[in-house]
């Protein structure tokens, strides 16, 4: 078993989003996201690793394809890889636990921000 306090990866930074990784092994990914009001993350698509969200804090805009939705504290989405995945706008600061299965082979996906 591999247990992680998300509470330590709620890590915010003014200038940028910030990406801090929970699970890393050869299968699966698994990150937190924060991303305070006025940030965003550009559209892009997760290959073949399908995507799996739960929104621990906060709010915001998500478009899965396209298909926009209005996100908070308790919302958890489902995205195939190849669907695009963005934030637009958030709202009140937010935090989201990702996991993406299979774990992409780019390493990008891994690499904390």
């Amino acid at each position: 078993m591999n247990l992680k306090n998300l509470n330590e990866c709620i890590v915010f930074n003014d200038n940028q989003l910030t990406k801090k990784i929970a699970f890393n092994d050869d299968e699966v990914l698994g990150f937190v996201l924060n991303l305070k009001a006025g940030h965003k993350l550009p559209v892009h698509q997760h290959n073949d690793s399908a995507l799996t969200l739960l929104v621990l804090q906060g709010s915001a805009e998500l478009q899965v394809g396209n298909d926009v939705q209005r996100i908070q504290k308790g919302t958890a989405v489902m995205a195939k890889g190849k669907e695009e995945f963005g934030i637009s706008k958030v709202y009140e600061d937010i935090s989201i636990f990702v996991v993406l299965f299979p774990k992409p082979a780019d390493p990008k996906f891994s690499k904390e921000i």
